[in-house]
Order: C-alpha cells, then sequence, then structure tokens
C-alpha cells in the first residue's frame, strides 16, 4: 500500500482524503498509520495541495475554485485561508484576458457582450461589476 502511494504522490500531488479514497478503491481499505505516515514525512499536505490547485487554476474564479477544493475533500477553513491569501485578477484583467483571448475589439456586438458576461459570471465576479465593465466597453 505504501509503495503504490508512493507512486501515486510521485506523479501528481493529492489531498489527503482522495489519495485515502484511492488506495481503499485498490485495496478495500487505507490504514490511518499509512496516511500518518505519509503526512509525518511531507509527502501528503493538504495545504500543498491546496495552494497549487490554486496557483495552478486562477483562471477560473474564486467560486469554482472553492467548490473545486471542498469537493477534494479539503477543509472548508483552509479553502478560505488559502483563496483569500492568493493574489486574483481584478474584473478589468479578466476581461482584457478574455477579449484578447477572444480577439475582440470594443464595442461589443450583443452577442459577444453576453458571452463575456456569461464567461466572467462563471468566474465568479459580480454580475453588477461585469455589466459595469461591460458598459464601459461599450463607452470606448
Amino acid at each position: 500500500m505504501y509503495l503504490y502511494a508512493l507512486k501515486l504522490l510521485r506523479t501528481k500531488d493529492y489531498s489527503v482524503s482522495v489519495l485515502r479514497q484511492k488506495i481503499e478503491n485498490k485495496f478495500g481499505s487505507a490504514p490511518e498509520e499509512l496516511i500518518q505516515q505519509l503526512l509525518n514525512k511531507r509527502f501528503l499536505n493538504d495545504r500543498r495541495f491546496a495552494q497549487n490547485y490554486v496557483d495552478n487554476r486562477k483562471d477560473r474564479g474564486r467560486a469554482l475554485i472553492r467548490e473545486e477544493l471542498l469537493a477534494n475533500g479539503i477543509a472548508a477553513d483552509l479553502v478560505d485561508d488559502v483563496v483569500s491569501k492568493t493574489d486574483w485578477p481584478s474584473l478589468r484583467q479578466a476581461v482584457t484576458a478574455k477579449m484578447n483571448g477572444w480577439k475582440l475589439r470594443a464595442p461589443l456586438q450583443s452577442r459577444d457582450a453576453a458571452r463575456l458576461f456569461r464567461a466572467l459570471l462563471r468566474l465568479g465576479y459580480e454580475e453588477d461589476a461585469i455589466r459595469e465593465e461591460i458598459e464601459n466597453l461599450h463607452e470606448q
């Protein structure tokens, strides 16, 4: 079991609960001693997992990342701590990045504005702030 856990951790970082689930699926149970040994040797660390997860997915938005971390078994207080300490792009930066990525120019057609609105909403930005930013694009 220990070698299987090391093999998994060699390729990518896992949260404690996800690794425990993988071991249980393969062997039927995951002894607490095994998990504790991996934690003591720092092969397994929920804070490091959460920080790496957030750093690699900043383009998804706070709300979505928070839900994904909770689904991976990370404690809510740890999720809130990691998410709050992360530098997120401002709404203006997100709009600029989306427009550049989609090769859009201001003023936007209504179809493109709606598409941009939905994308930013999925990233977790507030509706009113998105509307205001899109209106500012039309005024330029």
